[in-house]
């Protein structure tokens, strides 16, 4: 019933999703949906709120296992872990891409400050561990850089699902090609993109120099 109404709502939208055509794949009468769930609004509040908990999962298990494990590495498997879930739940993520899209989308507001919400928490958490390890700068500001992974995160999520999103950069290639990129992104975040400004030694005010 649930896989049948992912289905539904990933490929028609909220407003267009229709209750009959999930039952009738079924071979069940309406009423067994309505009995569980209520209404078409709380079938999907309640599979929206089943594919948080999914995807928290592996993820709570990254921040809180191996706890010696340096914040690259951490955040590497964060992303993979991440583009393993989307990879495997397709439906679920046409889900959440038309929430992104279609502003009358029911619970829209509730549901998208929900996950913003618990994923920027859970980004702060992983850089302020990375922090106490000595492996995350101490003078990062721990909520702007969840911000910026977040969205990195995302964007690479939706780029690896369609070839003209990610243009070019090879998260939509084969499966190597696609981790390896990732790891790409996790080193650009990790390591930032300024080099550090070299301390030049002082002129020389030897005896004898004409400039001295």
């Amino acid at each position: 019933m649930l896989d049948e109404s992912y289905r539904e709502f990933a490929e028609h939208g909220y407003h267009q999703a229709s209750i009959n055509r999930i039952v009738g794949r079924l071979d069940i009468a309406k009423g067994s949906l309505f009995q569980y769930f209520g209404s078409k609004e709380g079938l999907f509040a309640h599979l929206f709120q089943r594919a948080v908990d999914e995807i928290k999962a592996p993820l709570r298990a990254i921040r809180d296992g191996q706890t010696g494990e340096p914040f690259p590495q951490r955040l590497k498997r964060v992303f993979a872990a991440s583009s393993a879930f989307a990879l495997a739940h397709p439906f679920l993520w046409g889900i959440y891409r038309r929430m992104l899209t279609q502003e009358d989308f029911p619970l829209r507001a509730t549901l998208l400050s929900q996950v913003r919400a618990e994923t920027l928490t859970f980004f702060r958490e992983l850089i302020e561990l990375g922090q106490n390890q000595d492996s995350v700068r101490a003078d990062l500001d721990p909520a702007t850089a969840a911000f910026v992974i977040e969205a990195t995160l995302d964007r690479a999520l939706t780029a690896q699902l369609s070839p003209v999103l990610d243009a070019g950069l090879g998260l939509a290639s084969d499966p190597q090609t696609r981790q390896a990129r990732l790891d790409a992104l996790a080193e650009a975040l990790c390591l930032g993109f300024s080099v550090c400004p070299t301390v030049h030694p002082a002129p020389s005010t030897a005896k004898g120099d004409a400039n001295a």
